[in-house]
């Protein structure tokens, strides 16, 4: 079974920098973006393309959203070959092969896959969770986020995702190019923890699309905040689900679309 050593999320390469009429030479960080196969009980499910750093929780978060397991101790072993960036995973209990069939492909650009049946993505299940937020808690959450990403000022290429307990500065975030990837391995770090879910704040950088949606409401997140947008969809869904979409998170304001009554002022 591979540890995972931090592997080089950057790499510097040269480019020809136009600036004030002039061409000259220059070096540029540029976010490395990895081919990674997921290999489930012998099964190939996925190749997605992704920032090769925190792999075991992008795999266990991954399998989670995509309804493979049902919580971190359902994988009994995980390894990792870095020369064929492969990961094979034993997990117990995964009799249903038919859902390899039920691929529901994301809208990011870099077309992720989430092993869900339509069916389930559109079961409005509301969460259940008395957590209150202050505005104010939301704002310096994401003010947190966006200043703690080296790999984004550096490279300018990657998504952030985080999670606040109780509207408290979150403790540790992830990047990836991905902002499904960026929430799947939030997601597996905190089944890999333990840590409690229903006073959670998702914090992103990218659009809230539907399926992102659907990854925090399989772990039951009540709360997500990003600096983007929501989609037209993932508001509908939201507004059943009984769960609260924060947008445009800027350093004075943002927009409730869903579920206003879980954050308070001042």
């Amino acid at each position: 079974m591979d540890t995972e050593q931090p592997l080089e999320d950057l790499v510097t390469l040269p480019v020809t920098r136009y600036r004030a009429g002039a061409l000259t030479p220059e070096k540029s960080p540029v976010a490395v973006e990895t081919p990674l196969t997921f290999v489930v009980n012998g099964h190939e499910v996925a190749t997605l393309m992704c920032t090769p750093s925190h792999l075991k929780a992008y795999t266990i978060g991954f399998l989670f959203t995509s309804g493979m397991i049902r919580s971190a101790q359902d994988i009994l072993d995980w390894d990792l070959d870095r020369r064929k960036w492969r990961v094979d995973v034993t997990v117990k209990d995964f009799t249903d092969p038919e859902l390899l069939g039920q691929r529901v492909y994301t809208s990011g650009c870099g077309k992720g896959v989430m092993y869900t049946s339509m069916v389930e993505l559109a079961a409005r299940h509301p969460i259940e969770s008395d957590i209150r937020i202050s505005g104010q808690a939301i704002i310096d959450a994401m003010g947190w986020l966006a200043k703690c990403s080296e790999l984004h000022k550096k490279t300018g290429g990657v998504h952030s995702a985080a999670v606040s307990i109780n509207g408290e500065l979150p403790e540790f975030h992830i990047d990836d190019i991905g902002r499904h990837n960026a929430v799947d391995k939030v997601i597996g770090t905190l089944l890999m923890s333990g840590t409690p879910t229903d006073n959670l704040v998702l914090m992103g950088t990218g659009r809230v699309s539907s399926e992102i949606l659907h990854k925090a409401r399989r772990l039951g997140i009540p709360v997500i905040a990003t600096r983007g947008a929501p989609t037209h969809q993932s508001i509908l869904l939201a507004e059943e689900m009984g769960m609260t979409i924060a947008g445009f998170v800027r350093p004075t304001n943002f927009a409730v679309f869903t579920h206003p009554e879980r954050i308070t002022a001042p």
